[in-house]
């Protein structure tokens, strides 16, 4: 009972407050679109950042448990190209990896593609690799099942307006020939360890004389630790001289996450800046107000109006301006999240948990600012002696 006492005590003041208000349309306009400004940017960054993140890191999704490993030299005997490994030395890798699985990737020099117009895609990338279902899924057709069919990237489909059962040529060194795409992989994006988005890849056997430039490692972790057989690759390959760089997918991950995040917040750090636009704004409608009704409140103050009522009248005042933008930037912000996320990830719906409270924190930080904001003008009007007000 006493709380509804307190509430209803305050009644008076929120309907003084809310007629003071809308007596200033035009300023209380622009301060509320300040506020919903402000929400909108630190919201909306927030979400925008989750769901980029989120789409990135969904690259990283079929290779749990992978390491990726690149020659940094030649072969043993000097033979092969720097920088490629032979098939001696992925015979080699296998056998240190024990009973991990080693997928060498083929990336052929010189290797071009043809559109069925015959447009030559120089930045596509020409790879060939055994069963590319084990880390990557399909957005339409089939993995191929005939050597003279291939997958390709979701930009290279996007970008080029080929489709499944397209034909596209690819010339290599040693090789032309024309393939069918049998199926259009999803969208990776730019972190995918292999560059899928962009590449091309044609079954196995395509190469009279194959080299790899990497292979993956994929370890089940029911048998062992992905650290022990990086371990093991490290002291097979750079015991004596370093001839090889591993990297493991997993970290790579988490320095892009922890990269994406420092960035978001540096993001919202900016974003925060329009909050503060808002608050000026706010304070300069709340001291051009308070100019306007000097006589007014001098007539309050004479009638015993004390300082504190006044001080919570224009607080009021400036907290509703800034309820008012809040209760209108937080839908805007969730809609504008809802199309990032459809853009972005497929679902409109697929807010984290993370980016929710990008959004909270958002409102609270605007209305937080509107509140402050109101502060010193209440000061100055509860301080005016109600004499000179009423001059």
């Amino acid at each position: 009972m006493r709380t509804l006492a307190r509430l209803a005590g305050y009644l008076p003041i929120v309907v003084l407050a809310s007629r003071n208000v809308s007596r200033s349309t035009a300023r209380s306009t622009l301060a509320v679109i300040a506020i919903i400004i402000g929400v909108v940017a630190v919201g909306g960054i927030g979400l925008g950042g989750e769901a980029f993140t989120q789409d990135q890191l969904d690259a990283y999704e079929g290779f749990g448990g992978v390491a990726t490993v690149s020659q940094l030299g030649g072969a043993d005997d000097g033979t092969e190209p720097d920088g490629t490994f032979s098939d001696q030395e992925i015979s080699r890798l296998r056998q240190t990896a024990g009973g991990a699985t080693v997928i060498p990737i083929v990336r052929p020099d010189n290797g071009t593609v043809r559109t069925p117009d015959g447009e030559a895609l120089f930045t596509v990338q020409v790879k060939s690799m055994s069963d590319p279902s084990r880390f990557y899924e399909l957005r339409s057709g089939s993995f191929p099942s005939t050597p003279r069919a291939v997958v390709i990237g979701s930009r290279v489909a996007s970008d080029n307006d080929l489709e499944v059962g397209d034909e596209v040529t690819i010339s290599t060194d040693s090789v032309t020939q024309s393939f069918r795409i049998a199926g259009i992989l999803n969208g990776q994006g730019f972190s995918d360890p292999l560059s899928a988005d962009r590449s091309v890849f044609i079954p196995v056997g395509q190469f009279d004389d194959p080299t790899y430039e990497e292979a993956l490692v994929q370890v089940d972790s029911r048998d062992r630790s992905l650290e022990e057989v990086v371990n093991a690759i490290e002291q097979e390959f750079n015991s004596r001289e370093r001839t090889v760089f591993i990297t493991q997918v997993n970290r790579q991950r988490e320095q892009l996450e922890s990269t994406l995040r420092q960035i978001n917040l540096f993001l919202l750090g900016l974003g925060t800046i329009s909050l503060l636009v808002a608050s000026v704004t706010i304070t300069n409608t709340m001291l051009m107000t308070i100019a306007e009704r000097e006589g007014e409140l001098g007539v309050l103050r004479a009638a015993g109006y004390g300082k504190l009522a006044v001080i919570k009248l224009v607080v009021t005042e400036a907290t509703m301006l800034g309820a008012v933008g809040v209760a209108i930037g937080v839908p805007l912000t969730l809609g504008i999240g809802a199309g990032i996320n459809y853009v972005l990830l497929t679902d409109p719906l697929a807010f984290t948990s993370a980016g929710l409270r990008y959004v909270a924190f958002g409102a609270v930080l605007g209305l937080g600012t509107a509140l402050l904001a109101g502060v010193y003008p209440a000061w100055r009007a509860a301080t005016r002696k109600p004499v000179e007000a009423l001059d």
